[in-house]
């Protein structure tokens, strides 16, 4: 048993050292500053070699080497090497590390024509960093069945960047880099890791690609394309300014996504016939869309049912409900196209509806705004409401005009204001009174429990007309009538009634409006209560209030459910 899992072993060994590509037979180049030579001496106006190691020289090449460091320099001041030619290599190799204990990076070198690798490789460190660079042309690298790095820092490129058949897992990571036409990510099955920071781009393409992580931030990138991409394990998308994304088909790992709605909203799009050309998407949001294009609405929409998924699992509720709300907008405006293609009662409504859930609650994810939106429906009702009479307000339209009427009787009266007070209360202390008489005769002929507890009830009746008697006794403001007051206390006086009468008025109109308002909460909350306590024509107001009442409701409670549940 021993032997055999040795030899598994060993045959494991040679397996993975026979992956590794052997260089010692390729042609060595003492420097970079030699190879940039030979290739501008070169006489064929495209240089061309296979199979190249390239050693870095600290000495030679000490304006285009530097061990490890980030800082990023200005790249118009420190430009320090010019290849003026095209260059394709297969097989090439840099020889990093030498013991330094940092990586060495490449830099300052503007490459005038094209960059293409084909097998690209380095040693002993799997990977490379290029810093401080302009690339005027295309530049790729294709081809690895190891995992390679490759750091780009404050580097311009001018056309197009591509990474293909990338097989093993590899790492691509931008900072502070341009790149004026696109980068493209393209065969790489091995899930190569990208990173983006601080970086402007005119268009990223990771097509059909398998993606380990996807990470961009705080960079300007006119387009994304994900079209029909895996990644598997990360997608963060943070403070970055996106122009436009498509997302037909990509594979998003829901518990670690992180695409935080307001960098794309509107911004999302489908080409469904040329995924990888520069110019203007076919289909995107706008207010004026095709919607006879069927198949790129139906793609649209699932682009946006993706996002709702990853934002509904990792719990961002701000921006699925602005996903949510987006995508409704969508929906809404196809409906609008299908009313006016074929109309008909069902889509008129199916239309109305979803216009009338936008402004009433954003279709479900707002049910603060339902609230508000229902205050303002029982206002509007309660001024119809207020102007005209109904049974809950006792003293109707003659309440000002009562008030007119106590205050002259006062001023022409010998009687003081709390005796002209009682004497409008007469109805009222009558019945009280003859409730107390009554009672008192059939003392009696019942038990003295009847009467026991009728005396105090009888009491209690009164005490609210007989204490604002004795309030207004205390704060009288005249003695006699008007016309017997003197001229001299008149003035003062004169103010102290006006002051009073408009705060009864006040009053008046106050409990007026709560008595409207309070009917009008009542008919929205409640749909055939009865008897309607108004009449004329807001009595028939009052069922159509009702039955806005109970639809509008039934909506609040299904939005405040869903966001409860979500």
């Amino acid at each position: 048993m021993k032997k055999l899992a040795l030899l598994f072993i060993i045959l494991l060994s040679f397996s993975a050292f026979s992956q590794e590509k052997d260089t010692s037979n390729w042609r060595v180049i003492p420097s970079l500053t030699d190879w940039i030579e030979e290739i501008n001496n070169s006489t064929d106006s495209i240089y061309e070699a296979k199979n190249i190691k390239i050693l870095l020289d600290n000495k030679k090449d000490a304006l285009l080497v530097e061990d490890e460091n980030l800082r990023v320099d200005s790249i118009s001041e420190n430009i320090a090497a010019t290849v003026n030619k095209s260059v394709t290599v297969d097989g090439l190799e840099f020889e990093n590390f030498f013991g330094s204990g940092k990586t060495k990076i490449i830099k300052n070198i503007h490459f005038k024509g094209w960059f293409i690798i084909s097998n690209y490789t380095s040693s002993p460190i799997p990977g490379c960093y290029f810093k401080n660079m302009i690339f005027d042309e295309r530049f790729s690298i294709t081809g690895s069945d190891k995992f390679y790095y490759f750091n780009f820092i404050g580097c311009v490129f001018n056309s197009r960047v591509g990474f293909f058949d990338f097989n093993q897992s590899s790492s691509f990571a931008f900072r502070n880099v341009m790149i004026k036409e696109q980068l493209q990510l393209t065969r790489c099955l091995g899930g190569p890791r990208l990173r983006i920071t601080n970086s402007n781009f005119n268009r990223v393409s990771l097509g059909g690609a398998v993606i380990s992580a996807i990470e961009i931030r705080n960079s300007k990138i006119n387009t994304i394309s994900i079209t029909d991409a895996n990644i598997e394990s990360k997608v963060h998308l943070i403070e970055n300014d996106i122009g436009l994304i498509e997302l037909t088909g990509a594979q998003l790992p829901e518990s670690n996504t992180y695409i935080s709605f307001d960098q794309i909203s509107r911004k999302i799009f489908v080409d469904t016939r040329n995924i990888n050309r520069l110019d203007a998407p076919t289909y995107k949001v706008s207010d004026a869309m095709d919607f006879e294009l069927k198949e790129d609405y139906d793609l649209l929409l699932s682009s946006y049912k993706s996002l709702l998924g990853s934002y509904q699992k990792r719990g961002d509720q701000g921006s699925y409900n602005a996903c949510y709300v987006e995508m409704k907008d969508i929906e809404t405006q196809r409906l609008k196209y299908l009313y006016k293609k074929a109309p008909s009662f069902k889509s008129f409504f199916t239309w109305k509806i979803n216009q009338f859930l936008k402004t009433f609650s954003a279709y479900g994810t707002e049910p603060a705004r339902a609230v508000i939106v229902s205050l303002y429906v029982i206002l509007l009702f309660a001024f119809i409401y207020l102007l005209f009479p109904n049974s809950w307000d006792k003293h109707g339209k003659n309440r000002i005009m009562n008030r007119y009427r106590f205050f002259t009787k006062y001023m022409n009266q010998e009687a003081g204001i709390h005796e002209v007070y009682l004497e409008e209360q007469q109805q009222e202390l009558l019945e009280s009174e003859d409730f107390k008489n009554y009672m008192l005769k059939a003392e009696k002929h019942i038990p003295r429990f009847f009467l026991a507890t009728a005396i105090p009830l009888y009491k209690w009746a009164i005490s609210g007309t007989k204490l604002s008697a004795s309030i207004l006794k205390r704060v009288d403001i005249m003695k006699g009538t008007w016309s017997e007051l003197p001229q001299s206390k008149r003035i003062w006086k004169s103010i102290l009634l006006i002051g009073t009468f408009l705060i009864a008025v006040v009053y008046d109109i106050f409990i007026k409006m709560l008595n409207a308002l309070m009917l009008s909460i009542n008919t929205f909350t409640t749909l055939g209560f009865g008897e309607i306590p108004i009449k004329g024509l807001p009595r028939y107001l009052a069922i159509i209030q009702g039955f806005i009442g109970w639809f509008m409701l039934t909506i609040f409670s299904v939005s405040l459910i869903s966001q409860l549940l979500n």
